[in-house]
């Protein structure tokens, strides 16, 4: 709280101080501004049209030339533009997305993000491949920091990412495209067109392609991503207007790679850390890799690990269709929003130091938003209900080897809502605000995971080695079963099902037949439950134009994401709860010296209950899961400084300053052995598995949040030359550093990432008015890729996910 007195007071002085500053400067409107100096983004983040620096509210946006000229190509490079926002390692259907260490690692479908995106005002049920495939033809991307439990689709705890593409227009007729190449083979092309097709309509078509080549010598890390986008706009008066939209894209390629760090050897009561020497660009697949790999023992089959199965690959497509109805009525503006999403997902992928896994997905989405904005005397009013339906349909793998875990699974979530916001304008310049939502969700699974594990009872060398199965990739259990035994492993016939079995969970024990002292283990949990969340959420404010180019405002909201049932082989573990949080913000945006300077500061402090996180535990028969709990209490506090400046013409500054103190206030985890491997103290025993084995509790209370580092800085320039009338040169250049930080919740030395700075540049020559231009271009200067998602796989292997390595080219730009 000290902290946040500090600059509430700072803010509250340089408020003060405005009035003054904007004497200086020449009078002007706060619509009406130099030509010369800072350029204005137009923002809806509030459901209705406004100046970001009329926005009362935590946000940051770049436009659509300027993801271009910036070389932000998809939501992962967003990072370069907002030090709050976090993709640490963009996968396939499901992104890891943070806003100031609030999000959530997993590869599972059915967990709610923290971070909503949204595509065209559509909220989407998951975050992924979407982002990567939608970055074209945009009119703005929007990233909204903190709970959005009012106005926005669903309720996010950490922040909502609108991605928002250029709309038709009217009366006008265009093309334009980008075409690009670099190094790692890379081809990158997206066009574009506005045909009038009549006096009061419009239509706009807009595709992408991307490639490269793998940055990892098994040919992963690499793109290959295709994109197509039509909308139709009619208004035939100024009050309706109706706008149609779809899209497809397909992401393919091999995906996200990774790299063998090395391995943790158990010594005595702990672990030490062996490397594996193998170069960053080696991939999991490589010769290299596959050599090593096949010198370390896996657990729990005491045998020596096989390389991966087979190479990676994506195959993923997104298609929707979406409409937005306006019509201005005597009592507002009437806004309806009906869209259909599907995403048909079948995969291949390189888990933590797991083999390959497979994910096999169908998910429809539907929804539907309506909301009536408008006057009432003194108030400004948006009220409006919002209804959401998804469905999953999955069969998904998971193979560690020795263990096998197939799930297969329909998820269901139905959310109802209803929201209102009332503005009050006290006077000319001082608003009040108040807001409420009240949600209720829906959460439905139906399914059956099944683990198939080889156990060896050996405690001593030479183990089981050479004895025990590899499992390959089985989409059901009886497949599983039906291989072992076809393989000598094991008498299908022969089968001892403990007296504690149920119909709903249970194990079946196997002994095993070919010499080996071990056992195959088939445990079984179905799941088929439904549970229910509701929650009223709130919001109040204060905003005050110090001037007509200051703002200050002061705000507290509370937001909420649903608990949900996963797909975990464990009854005790299948449901977890809500999470909460209630956040404190002061700001101050403000436009100086005739609009060449703006400087725009925030304070906050967000208080969490119940966090949601993801980690490797174990369930009560001492299998490994990834399993969603709560955390208890966190608590997330600091500052924003904004500050762009235009000293001259054709020189823009920036620098953007994010501060962060995060503390998990109470965080227990608990994991037993081989799987204790946490860099916390053990607080005691939560238990035994159903073979004995103690489960161990670990006190992370203290740790600060991952992907919350205390300092983040983010620099750019920009500088126009003009070259006689026809042709002007253009340089830019952005740095970013980021503070060390937690990747990984077993908090091990390796898993903090440490500082580092990430610089890109281009120099363009262009005609002044856009209507063509050649750039250069270079991302990663340093060259460094750095370890950005450490993870220490429960296989008792430490790997990497590295970013990319230095990439350039040149790109050819035209608009007609």
């Amino acid at each position: 709280m000290r902290n946040l007195l500090l600059v509430s007071t700072a803010i509250s002085t340089f408020a003060i101080a405005t009035p003054a500053i904007a004497q200086d400067a020449a009078p002007q409107s706060a619509e009406v501004l130099d030509d010369s100096g800072i350029g204005e983004i137009v923002v809806t983040a509030q459901r209705r049209t406004e100046s970001i620096q009329k926005a009362a509210i935590p946000i940051d946006a770049v436009k659509g030339d300027d993801l271009l000229q910036r070389g932000i190509g998809n939501a992962a490079d967003l990072t370069r533009a907002v030090p709050s926002l976090s993709i640490p390692a963009p996968g396939a259907g499901v992104a890891s997305v943070f806003i100031r260490g609030v999000g959530n690692i997993t590869t599972s479908s059915y967990n709610d993000p923290a971070v909503t995106p949204s595509y065209d005002g559509v909220v989407l049920g998951r975050s992924g491949g979407v982002f990567g495939a939608a970055f074209y033809d945009l009119q703005r991307v929007e990233v909204l920091k903190g709970p959005q439990g009012i106005l926005y689709g669903r309720n996010a705890t950490g922040g909502a990412i609108n991605v928002l593409p250029a709309r038709p227009e009217l009366g006008v007729n265009s093309m334009g495209f980008n075409l690009a190449y670099g190094n790692y083979d890379q081809i990158d092309v997206d066009a574009r067109a506005n045909i009038a097709t009549g006096e009061n309509t419009a239509l706009r078509i807009a595709g992408a392609y991307m490639t490269h080549d793998g940055y990892n010598k098994d040919g992963t890390d690499d793109a290959k991503r295709g994109s197509l986008r039509a909308q139709f706009l009619y208004e035939p008066s100024t009050d309706l207007s109706v706008r149609l939209g779809a899209d497809y894209s397909h992401v393919g390629g091999k995906g996200v790679g990774g790299n063998y760090l090395g391995a943790f050897v158990p010594i005595g009561s702990g672990y030490t850390f062996v490397s594996s020497g193998l170069a960053q660009s080696e991939g999991f697949n490589s010769e290299a890799s596959r050599a090593w790999i096949s010198t370390q023992l896996g657990g729990p089959g005491l045998d020596f690990r096989r390389p991966m199965q087979s190479d990676p690959s994506q195959d993923i497509t997104y298609w929707g269709v979406n409409a937005e109805f306006n019509l201005q009525t005597g009592i507002g503006k009437l806004t309806v929003i009906p869209a259909y999403r599907k995403t048909r997902e079948r995969s291949e992928f390189y888990g933590p130091a797991f083999n390959t896994g497979n994910v096999r997905e169908d998910t429809k989405q539907s929804s539907f938003e309506a909301r009536l904005a408008g006057k009432a005397g003194m108030f400004d009013y948006v009220v409006g209900g919002f209804y959401f339906n998804e469905t999953i349909d999955a069969n998904n793998i998971y193979n560690q080897e020795f263990v096998l875990p197939i799930q297969t699974y329909t998820a269901k979530t139905e959310s109802l809502a209803a929201f209102g916001q009332l503005t009050a304008h006290v006077s000319d310049r001082v608003r009040l605000v108040a807001g409420a939502r009240y949600t209720h969700d829906k959460k439905t699974v139906n399914g059956l995971i099944n683990n198939i594990i080889a156990v060896c009872n050996e405690s001593a060398p030479p183990f089981c080695i050479g004895q025990m199965p590899h499992l390959p990739n089985f989409f059901n259990a009886d497949d599983a079963i039906g291989w072992l035994g076809s393989n000598g492993f094991i008498n299908t016939n022969v089968a001892i099902s403990p007296p504690s079995n149920t119909t709903k969970s249970g194990q079946i024990i196997y002994p095993m037949v070919n010499g080996a002292n071990g056992i195959i283990l088939k445990t079984y949990n179905n799941i088929n439950d439904t549970d229910t969340f509701s929650r009223v959420t709130w919001k109040v404010s204060a905003e005050f134009d110090v001037t007509p180019t200051s703002l200050v405002y002061a705000t507290v909201e509370s937001g909420y994401r649903a608990g949900g049932i996963q797909m975990v082989d464990s009854p005790l573990k299948e449901k977890y709860k809500p999470e909460f949080i209630t956040a404190y913000t002061i700001g101050s945006k403000n436009r100086f010296l005739n609009n060449k300077l703006q400087v725009n500061l925030e304070g906050f402090i967000w208080k969490y209950r119940d966090q949601q996180i993801t980690y490797f535990t174990v369930d009560s028969n001492g299998t490994l899961i990834s399993s969603n709990e709560n955390a208890g209490r966190s608590t997330i506090k600091g500052f924003d400084v904004d500050v762009i400046v235009k000293p001259a013409s054709g020189t823009t500054l920036g620098a953007k300053v994010q501060y962060l103190d995060s503390k998990y206030e109470e965080l227990t985890l608990t994991s037993a052995i081989p799987f204790d491997n946490f860099n916390c103290p053990v607080s005691g025993s939560a238990g035994t598995t159903s073979n004995g084995s103690p489960i161990i509790s670990y006190d992370c209370s203290g740790k600060q949040l991952l992907f919350s580092p205390k300092w983040t800085v983010n620099l750019s320039a920009e500088q126009v030359v003009p070259l006689g009338n026809d042709l002007e040169l253009v340089t830019n250049v952005d740095t970013a550093w980021r503070d060390s930080q937690w990747a990984a919740f077993e908090f091990l030395d390796f898993e903090r990432v440490p500082a580092y700075w990430t610089t890109g540049a281009s120099v363009s020559l262009r005609a002044p008015e856009g209507a063509w231009g050649l750039t250069a271009y270079v991302q990663n200067i340093e060259n460094e890729r750095r370890n950005l998602t450490p993870q220490s796989s429960p296989m008792g292997v430490a790997v990497a996910h590295y970013s990319a390595p230095r990439t350039y080219g040149l790109r050819f730009s035209a608009n007609f």
